[in-house]
C-alpha cells in the first residue's frame, strides 16, 4: 500500500545537504563541520557506531562545545575518548543520533524532497523516520542550572504530531546572544523545564549516551576513522 502524502503541510526549503540517497557525494568519516550554503552543521563520531549530527549549529552551540569560530577544524578529533566526549556534549544541544551515514543520508534527503529518497520511503525500501529522527529539538542550558527543552514535529513526510508542529517562528531562538536569552525564547515558544538531564522525558537524544546501545532500526553502524 502507498502511503499518503498530506499536501496540506507546508514544504520545507530545499538545501543542498552533505550527501543524498543514491550514495551521491559521500562525505569522509572524518568530517566534523558540514557547510550547506549558510548553515553549519556538527558531526560527531560514537565509538558505539552511527553518526550525531546537529544541524543548523549556532554561534551559542559553538561557544558550548568550546570551538574556536575563527579556525573550525573539518576533522573529528583522532583520539577517540576525546571524541566520545564531544559527541555527549553535541547530545546535550539536542543533536540526533543516527544509525549510520546512509541513514542520516536519508533523512537529509527527504529534508531536501529529493525524489530518490522519497521513493525509497513510498516503497518501502527504507523505512519512516521515527519520532527522534524527524522533531526539531532546541535546548537552552542557562547558568542558573536545569535546561529548557521545546520539541516539535516538522513537515517531513508523514507528520505524526499534527497538533504540535514547529512554530513559524522557531527561528528566533538563532537571534539569541546568551543561553539565558535562548531559554527564554524557548521557555515563551512552549518549551519544558527540567532541573537536570536525568530527569528529561521527552524522543531526543539527551540521554542517549547513558541510554542507547542500539539504533532506531537494529545495530549501530560503527565507521572506521
Amino acid at each position: 500500500m502507498r502511503t499518503r502524502i498530506d499536501p496540506n503541510v507546508p514544504k520545507k526549503p530545499v538545501q543542498r545537504g552533505p550527501f543524498l540517497c543514491g550514495g551521491r557525494r559521500p562525505t569522509p568519516p572524518t568530517t566534523r563541520i558540514v557547510y550547506l550554503g549558510n548553515h553549519v552543521s556538527v558531526w560527531a563520531w560514537p565509538s558505539r557506531g552511527g553518526l550525531i549530527v546537529l544541524e543548523c549549529a549556532t554561534a551559542l552551540d559553538i561557544d558550548f562545545l568550546g570551538l574556536d569560530p575563527l579556525n573550525l577544524s573539518k576533522r573529528r578529533d583522532r583520539d577517540q575518548n576525546a571524541e566520545d566526549l564531544f559527541c555527549q556534549q553535541l547530545l546535550r544541544l539536542g543533536a540526533k543520533w543516527f544509525d549510520s551515514r546512509k541513514r542520516y543520508g536519508f533523512f537529509a534527503g527527504l529534508s531536501e524532497e529529493d525524489d530518490r529518497c522519497m521513493n525509497d520511503l513510498l516503497e518501502g525500501i527504507e523505512e519512516p523516520l521515527t519520532l527522534m529522527e524527524r522533531r526539531w529539538v532546541s535546548v537552552g542550558i542557562p547558568s542558573g542550572g536545569g535546561l529548557w527543552v521545546a520539541e516539535y514535529d516538522t513537515p517531513l513526510p508523514l507528520v505524526e504530531e499534527r497538533q504540535n508542529l514547529e512554530p513559524s517562528d522557531s527561528a528566533k531562538v538563532l537571534l539569541a546572544r546568551t543561553m539565558e536569552e535562548k531559554s527564554e525564547i524557548l521557555r515563551r515558544m512552549g518549551a519544558k523545564f527540567y532541573e537536570s538531564v536525568k530527569d528529561y522525558d521527552g524522543s531526543a537524544c539527551l540521554k542517549a549516551w547513558e541510554e542507547k546501545h542500539e539504533g532506531e532500526f537494529g545495530p549501530l553502524v560503527e565507521t572506521e576513522y
